[in-house]
Parts: structure tokens; sequence; C-alpha cells
């Protein structure tokens, strides 16, 4: 299977798509698909794409997929990223989601994992509970460490297929059985498990083309199996007229709404100079801790994929600034025992630690967990020893705009994500004329945490 063949295939099967839907539960992401069939270049699509797993899901089949979603609908702006870790089993994956998955907030989220399934359904049930995006996970290929032939079925590996086509109804997921669309096609064109891996389990240039097929080819809008409108929560586009907006006399405009996350959009009229500070439920939103969020850290010694430390937490609300821990002389070469210091670009020294036990900053804007440190495992893999002074870095940033600026037509303005799923007021109190807001887009997640 050649990557040439993967468009003419897709135009194929979206031909036939409605008329035979092959896969009901294609019903979880027809908000997605039915957005980007409406997209016009007058009226564009805005469309955010996580892809999100370990080595296999960050393989050369995503780009293919992202490209044909691009090329089928050309006037859509698609927002696309692959922060898969390669390597990290669902037990790693779950602290690292905190920093990579909820914050980013995607519209279409593409997941796939191996290690425990409890982590595993805990990952998409926070998705569910902090999110509003659509779903899409599948059941595994087939691979050598398995031992398995195509024309078998239900093997004792096989258990992992059992549970992830649980998880799929149970959170409103699209499911796609590559598991079995796999092995049917081996089993039909006389391929062999081992023809296309490059290693016992990651995919050779032959298996990303028909991976790519395999998950691109029900990517489609097929009103016949249905167009739930909540089961992966609400998007609500209110419009500056709608009941939910008002205005008080002084001017200060206020969207009552229902839900975690609230972005403007701008009709690009605003006046020259304005400006509005912007308050959730008549507070400023910096001291509210679930609306700061921090970047993954930075690598590993020897620049390895995997983060140093998978997890960053904090028990008092963040400022925005950049952190820096360094591992101070009298760390172990090996990594297994690291006295450090940290270091806030605004807060200032914020105390030492070893990895050894839980570190709390001075400020309480930085926790770690012994178990959230990788630099052992860096090291032990590249056979390597701790570099002198090595440096870890990563970011606290807001989830909000404190204030809102006049903007150019059509741009997207973040205004708040993360408060609770309730109802809640945005205010925007002006100064120096009309902020040129054309509309306000709400998200609200399917479930409560």
């Amino acid at each position: 299977m050649t990557s040439t063949l993967f468009p003419a295939m897709l135009l194929a099967a979206a031909a036939t798509a409605t008329a035979t839907p092959q896969n009901p539960s294609a019903a979880y992401i027809q908000r997605t698909m039915k957005t980007l069939e409406a997209s016009t270049a007058e009226n564009p699509a805005h469309v955010r794409v996580l892809f999100y797993g370990q080595s296999i899901t960050a393989q050369a089949w995503t780009k293919t997929v992202q490209a044909e979603l691009a090329k089928r609908f050309p006037t859509a702006k698609f927002e696309f990223r692959n922060a898969a870790i390669g390597g990290y089993q669902s037990s790693r994956l779950i602290r690292t989601a905190d920093h990579d998955l909820y914050p980013w907030y995607p519209d279409l989220l593409f997941f796939h994992v191996y290690g425990p399934m409890d982590k595993y359904e805990e990952i998409v049930r926070r998705v569910r509970e902090r999110t509003s995006s659509e779903i899409v996970i599948w059941t595994s290929h087939l691979n050598i460490v398995s031992k398995e032939k195509p024309d078998e079925i239900n093997t004792s590996h096989d258990e992992r297929a059992v549970l992830i086509r649980a998880v799929a109804p149970k959170y409103n997921c699209m499911l796609i059985d590559l598991r079995e669309k796999w092995r049917k096609h081996l089993k039909e064109n006389g391929i062999a498990v081992k023809d296309l891996l490059s290693d016992a389990v990651h995919l050779n240039p032959k298996g990303c083309d028909l991976y790519a097929k395999l998950i691109g080819e029900e990517l489609l809008r097929v009103p016949a199996v249905g167009d739930d409108p909540v089961a992966s929560g609400t998007i609500t586009t209110i419009p500056i007229s709608a009941p939910e907006v008002s205005r008080e006399t002084d001017g200060a405009m206020l969207l009552r709404f229902t839900g975690n996350r609230v972005v403007a959009i701008s009709d690009g009229t605003g006046a020259k100079g304005a400006r509005a500070m912007v308050l959730l439920d008549g507070k400023p939103m910096d001291g509210m801790k679930e609306l700061w969020a921090i970047s993954r850290p930075s690598l590993g010694p020897a620049k390895i994929w995997m983060p140093a430390i998978n997890n960053i937490a904090f028990d008092r609300p963040p400022i925005e600034e950049e952190w820096t821990l360094t591992c101070l002389p009298d760390s172990t070469p090996d990594g297994t025992k690291i006295h450090f210091s940290l270091q806030g670009s605004v807060t200032g020294h914020d105390g030492e630690g070893w990895n050894t036990a839980r570190f709390v900053s001075r400020s309480g804007r930085a926790i770690i967990e012994p178990d959230d440190w990788q630099i052992a495992w860096t090291l032990g893999y590249k056979k390597a020893t701790l570099p002198l002074a090595f440096k870890v870095t990563w970011q606290s940033y807001p989830l909000f705009a404190p204030s809102y600026a006049p903007q150019p037509s059509g741009t997207r303005t973040l205004m708040v994500q993360g408060c609770t799923n309730q109802a809640h007021v945005l205010k925007l109190v002006p100064e120096g004329g009309a902020l040129g807001i054309r509309a306000f887009v709400v998200h609200a997640p399917p479930r409560q945490p």
C-alpha cells in the first residue's frame, strides 16, 4: 500500500459512506466532520487536532492523516499537534497529559497508548471531564511480540483489544477496530506480520501507509450514523447580539455562559487604543489556581526525547514566568540522587531539594513527586553521566486573558479556560471605545470531575 493510493481510496470511501455506514461510532466525530464540511473561504472552520500516545502515535502515518485532512478541507484552518512520547506507556502518559493534553484542549483527539488499561481509561475519562474534545481510539496492529498469525482471531493477546472496545462506548469515543482490519488485510494479501514492521513492533514505511489508510478512511461526514450533539460536550457560538450577552449602564459587557472555556472572535471594528479588563464572576482571574498551566518540562540529558521530569504541579496560583531547575555538584553521576535548586524568573530562588523526596517549593508554585523524575532512566539508556549543572526548564502560563484589546477580524482570543464546568459570568470592562467582538465560543465538557 503506498501513500499515493490513499487519497483515491479515501474519496471512494466517502462516496459510499452515507449509503452504507460501516462504523456506527463515527457518530462521535460528526461535530468535527460537519464543521469541516461546512468550511468556506469566507467562513473557515477552525479545528485543533491532537495526536497523543507513545512511539506508534509519533510515527509518520500521523503526518499522512494530517496532510489528507488539510487536502480534503482546503479552507479549514487546522492546528495540528503531535505530542506523543516514545516509550511512555499509559502509567507515565497520565502524568504528562497535565501539560500536553488538557491545556491544549483539542477539538479532535487521536489517542492510542499501550500500558495499564486502568490508566488508559483514566486519561480518556479526564478528557471527558476537562474538555469538549471528540475522541478517536483504536485497537492495536499485529506485531511480532504477540507471535500471532494473520488468520488467528481472539487470541490471548487480543484481550487488550477487548478492553479498548469496552472503553469506547463508555466514553462516547469513535472506535476504529484497526486490529481486525489489519489482520484481514494481511490475510487477504498474503502478507506476513513482519513485512509491515521495522522491528518487533514499530511500523516501516509500508506499515505507516496502511496505518494511515485504515485510520483516515473512517474520518468521514456520515449523517446516517446520527449526530449526537452532547456526547463530547458542546461548543456553542454566541453572537454579541444574543440574550446571553448584555450591557451594564457603565458600558461593561457581560457574557453569561455554562462551560469551562470561552474564546472571543473579533470583527475587526474595535476602536484604536481601546482596552477592557476581564473578570470572571466579578473577580480578576490571576488568583484562580485552576486557570493556570505548566508547559512540559525540557528534555533529559543527551537530548533524549523524553522530558527530564514528567509532571510539575502547584498548590498556589502561579505567575507567568520561566522556571529553571539546576542539578547541584553533589548529585550522583548516575542521576539516582539529584540535589537541585529551583529558580523562577519572577519568583526568584524558590528552594532546594532532592529527587528522592517530594519537593514543594517555597512559593508553592512547583511540586515534584519522586516518581516523576526521568533523568536516571535517561542516563542509563544513553550509558551516560549527569552533566555538570544540568538544567531543566519549564514555563507557567495563564489560561485566561486578564485584559482584552481589539484584534484583526477573525482573530480568536482565549478569554478563560479551566474554570469549573458550571454557570459563570464573564465581564469585560472597556476603556477607550468599542472592543470589536463579533461572538463568543463557549465549550462545555460532557462530564463533571
